[in-house]
């Protein structure tokens, strides 16, 4: 078990917040990163769709023997991840609840705002979880589709991205929102941004961190000491991916595979 590695999934880039997160907490853990960069954004996708999608990395994963999956995207976390559970027979994490959990004990006023996708917008997850553990909670959602491509297109530090940023912010503050979720796992690649425009008006919570930290919750203690590895899978275009993921996260070393579906299942490729 000790030896197994951990998944974590996204659609694209994004979820390399999450990595990045768990990495540093647990560095002598083996950690699988899946992008299905081929059918990004999921955002702009159906429910159905993003579960569609999810389900055949899901097989994948459970081809390399992993002890946990970690489904880093909020908008397949909230397409997928109870029928994730149910057909899987190790712990599969989505994003959500941790964040929302964190919101709760952070907010002061009960008001929080969440910025996220259309898709996780729409589907009311956050609302939800939130409320799982504060019924009186005001939740104030506003998607913001223009940050999720500039992350993945790795624009996380122009003026375009900290004006996207301000006018999303500007859409949850007037409620006066004591607390801000970063709803997508994209949005902490311009975390330097959100601090930014932020300032002391909120605390901004980072669900993919929170993530990262309730994993050794729920699989027990995992390695702190060095000597762990990363590997990395997407089905689009490797070099792309590594180019884009090497400007996001410039201290590690990124050299995906490709994965390619076929009808008797994948093919990696490099």
């Amino acid at each position: 078990m000790a030896n197994r590695p951990i998944a974590i999934f996204d659609s694209g880039a994004g979820g390399l917040t999450v990595l990045r997160r768990a990495w540093a907490l647990y560095p002598g853990e083996h950690l699988i990163y899946g992008a299905d960069s081929c059918h990004f954004p999921y955002g702009s996708r159906s429910l159905d769709d993003v579960r569609t999608l999810f389900l055949r990395f899901l097989d994948f994963f459970k081809t390399q023997d992993v002890k946990a999956v970690i489904i880093a995207c909020n908008t397949a976390t909230a397409a997928a991840l109870e029928t994730a559970q149910a057909r899987c027979d190790v712990p599969v994490i989505g994003v959500v609840y941790p964040g929302a959990e964190k919101a709760v004990k952070t907010t002061l006023n009960g008001r929080i705002g969440v910025l996220s996708t259309y898709a996780t917008y729409e589907s009311g997850i956050y609302r939800r979880a939130i409320r799982h553990y504060d019924q009186k909670a005001e939740v104030i959602q506003w998607p913001c589709p223009a940050l999720v491509t500039m992350a993945e297109l790795g624009q996380t530090e122009t003026r375009q991205a900290q004006l996207a940023v301000r006018e999303c912010l500007d859409r949850v503050f007037p409620h006066d929102v004591d607390t801000v979720v970063l709803g997508c796992t994209h949005f902490p690649h311009m975390e330097r941004i959100f601090y930014e425009e932020v300032g002391d008006r909120a605390v901004i919570v980072d669900p993919g961190y929170e993530t990262a930290k309730h994993l050794q919750e729920v699989l027990g203690p995992l390695s702190a000491q060095p000597g762990g590895s990363l590997k990395f899978y997407t089905t689009g275009i490797a070099r792309d991916f590594n180019r884009v993921s090497s400007s996001l996260w410039p201290n590690a070393v990124i050299d995906a595979n490709s994965l390619v579906w076929t009808t008797r299942g994948y093919e990696i490729r490099p």
